[in-house]
């Protein structure tokens, strides 16, 4: 079964809640520099430590050496080669936003797989913790 398409009000709920300063910092380390934040772009190789550019009021990137930009979607897109839709649940899942969609008569499956795929990482959380703690 094909996802449902997710409705124009979850998506504008992830927006408002994302914030694209903490999203880049867990893949860069970015620095404070005067209302925005500066780091190393992670699109290219570069000598430039200070290419990408976060504005944390408008909630845009860009890098001045490659041209890269966009907001919070386009930035977990670029980096993790995945597409809007799943950037989209992934967001939403970790900030306990409730997903609509356009179809209602597939939300319930759609629910149903969310509530499979959520078990199976606790599965997979709970596999990882038996295993660091029997390594330790």
């Amino acid at each position: 079964m094909a996802t449902p398409r997710l409705h124009q009000e979850t998506i504008t709920a992830i927006n408002q809640q994302v914030d694209l300063v903490d999203i880049v910092s867990e893949h860069i380390v970015l620095r404070k520099s005067g209302a925005n934040f500066r780091g190393a772009c992670p699109f290219h190789q570069g000598s430039n430590a200070t290419a990408l550019s976060v504005n944390p009021a408008k909630q845009i990137y860009h890098c001045f050496n490659c041209g890269a930009s966009g907001n919070a979607f386009q930035f977990l897109m670029k980096i993790g080669d995945r597409s809007s839709h799943e950037v989209a649940l992934d967001l939403a899942r970790k900030h306990n936003i409730p997903l609509r969609t356009l179809e209602p008569e597939q939300s319930q499956e759609f629910e149903r797989q969310l509530s499979h795929r959520e078990q199976l990482y606790e599965v997979i959380g709970l596999a990882a913790s038996f295993f660091q703690h029997a390594l330790n």
